[in-house]
């Protein structure tokens, strides 16, 4: 578990709406960047006995299945009355209002509905334009990049260690793993990264993986990156296929990895960390050959699958 992780499971939590759908939207809209602001009750804060958000403060934003899935970071907090809800801040919501009427007008349907008013209790609340809410603005704060992860030279032989964030930044050459996940229809695995990845940020992405960490195996690392990105457990030991030495040119240049690609089948169904995954899908091969020329694919990826593809018949 990295340190990531364990901030997650630390920090107060940032629960938008009630768990189910509406939940699983706002949630997506975080993670994708494109919700900045939030808009509550002061009266849910009062009742309810609960400290009002502070600058700087760190949440963490869970799902619908309770799980901590991101930290948000606190920019701005405003105590006002409704009126004074601006477009800007009905836009920086994520949800596509294009008015503060549509903006209020949702609200104000959430605010009365029959889960409010059970959370809030009686008396139930009437809103007017003077009723008071609390306009708050966030970041989302990226993955920690304190991982210590092991340097290795053109060889593959361990010189050294650094942390990720470091190791990234100075382009120190370490370890990843790539996994290549067929369900049981063979079927490829596919999916997005999400915009606060370190590296290649919003790409598509035809493997799960990510780096070895100091002292771990290829094959633990596999293991670890596939379960933990798919969000299973009792996954079977993916099938190693070859090596290679990832060095990135282009947009990429600076980026070089030792770089392992694995195979593995998954039959189990798959909940993708909503960290790491802004959208996912499985597709047949030639599915996957028509996407190639169409979306933008993380580049050391290609790489592999092009490997991959001229080691088979």
């Amino acid at each position: 578990m990295s340190a990531y992780d364990d901030l997650l499971k630390a920090l107060p939590r940032a629960e938008f709406a009630f768990p189910g759908p509406v939940r699983d939207e706002l949630v997506a809209a975080v993670l994708s960047g494109a919700k900045t602001s939030t808009t509550g009750l002061y009266e849910d804060y009062a009742r309810s006995g609960d400290p009002l958000p502070v600058v700087g403060q760190r949440s963490a934003v869970i799902d619908s299945g309770g799980r901590p899935v991101a930290v948000v970071e606190t920019t701005e907090v405003r105590v006002v009355p409704l009126a004074e809800i601006d477009l800007a801040h009905a836009i920086d919501e994520g949800e596509g209002y294009e008015t503060v009427a549509h903006w209020r007008a949702t609200h104000e349907r959430f605010w009365g509905g029959e889960a409010m008013r059970e959370a809030l209790g009686e008396p139930g609340i009437a809103i007017t334009d003077d009723t008071l809410v609390v306009a708050e603005r966030f970041r989302l704060v990226p993955p920690s990049t304190d991982e210590l992860l092991d340097i290795v030279d053109e060889h593959d032989r361990v010189i050294g260690q650094a942390r990720r964030g470091e190791a990234t930044a100075r382009g120190l050459r370490h370890r990843c793993v790539f996994i290549l996940v067929r369900d049981s229809e063979g079927r490829i695995f596919v999916h997005r990264r999400t915009p606060v990845k370190l590296v290649f940020p919003s790409l598509y992405d035809m493997f799960v993986g990510g780096v070895v960490g100091a002292g771990e195996t290829y094959d633990d690392a596999a293991l670890r990156e596939a379960e933990e990105e798919l969000g299973v457990s009792g996954l079977p030991q993916p099938a190693p296929l070859f090596s290679f030495l990832y060095e990135g040119s282009g947009k990429a240049a600076g980026h070089t990895w030792w770089s392992r690609v694995y195979e593995v089948r998954c039959e189990l169904p798959v909940s993708p960390q909503a960290e790491e995954v802004a959208w996912h899908a499985f597709l047949t091969d030639d599915e996957l050959a028509a996407r190639l020329p169409e979306w933008d694919w993380v580049p050391d990826g290609l790489e592999a699958f092009r490997r991959l593809t001229e080691r088979r018949p």
